[in-house]
């Protein structure tokens, strides 16, 4: 009865052990996807997801609501940082060859802090106030295109009135995550370039922002909506953002059960 008795607290102890620590990682499989992404709350146009079109983007008003409504949480609540983005899929050529690409344009000064991307730079630097032409661009896609620090690149999207538009652009820094599908398809350029080549005015296709974690997600959702208490903005958790995320997340918690 002894040896059963230690052996059952042995065993409960150990799976205790083993739980906090599957707790803490998938922390952290929540952090490094969410700063791979755009943040563990999102604000978007409520066909933003299902279109991925410029049609439909947050207007200046809507994203400063947005902003300013995360800017007012307190506490545990208040978000560690926030971003907008400006984001279309183009095509990213040079001379040697072209690339389909995410397209990302950002506020240089709070993606720096935000983005996972910016932090695994390569080579060259990462997008400041003031630069224009400048591109941040995965090692992928630098290889593919036949790209280095100072090289010249053209990006082509669809513009918000139909037509397809072109922007020169100049690398200024490689990144590398070692993610394939971000690697070889992800580019940063200023959010102001992005507005001007794409006509965009003062737009944004996202609002995003990094908490302290995961666990007060559900409580922040509620209180920005309440807060801002407008349909045409729709605010999303990490989990309804990032569907395989989440996936992964309750397969991996099912086995550890």
């Amino acid at each position: 009865s002894l040896l059963t008795a230690a052996a059952m607290a042995l065993g409960l102890a150990l799976l205790m052990f083993t739980r906090s620590l599957a707790d803490g990682g998938h922390e952290d499989w929540i952090n490094a996807g969410v700063r791979m992404g755009a943040g563990h709350v999102l604000f978007q146009a409520p066909g933003y997801r299902e279109s991925r079109s410029l049609d439909d983007r947050l207007s200046g008003i809507q994203a400063r609501a947005a902003i300013a409504a995360l800017d007012a949480l307190e506490g545990p609540l208040a978000p560690m940082a926030t971003t907008i983005r400006l984001s279309t899929n183009g095509l990213a050529s040079s001379a040697s060859s072209s690339l389909p690409v995410v397209i990302h344009g950002v506020n240089p000064e709070t993606e720096a802090s935000f983005s996972h991307a910016a932090e695994r730079i390569t080579e060259g630097r990462y997008l400041e106030q003031g630069d224009r032409l400048a591109a941040y661009v995965g090692q992928g896609v630098a290889e593919r295109l036949g790209l280095s620090l100072g090289s010249r690149f053209v990006l082509t999207a669809q513009s918000t009135d139909g037509e397809i538009q072109g922007q020169l652009a100049r690398v200024v820094g490689v990144f590398r995550t070692g993610l394939p599908e971000v690697d070889e398809g992800v580019v940063h350029i200023p959010i102001a370039t992005a507005r001007s080549w794409l006509g965009a005015a003062d737009g944004v296709t996202t609002v995003g922002a990094i908490l302290p974690t995961s666990g007060v997600v559900p409580e922040v959702v509620r209180a920005v909506q309440s807060d801002i208490g407008a349909e045409d903005i729709r605010v999303l958790g990490w989990r309804e953002a990032y569907p395989e995320l989440d996936a992964a997340l309750r397969i991996d918690d099912y086995g550890d059960y």
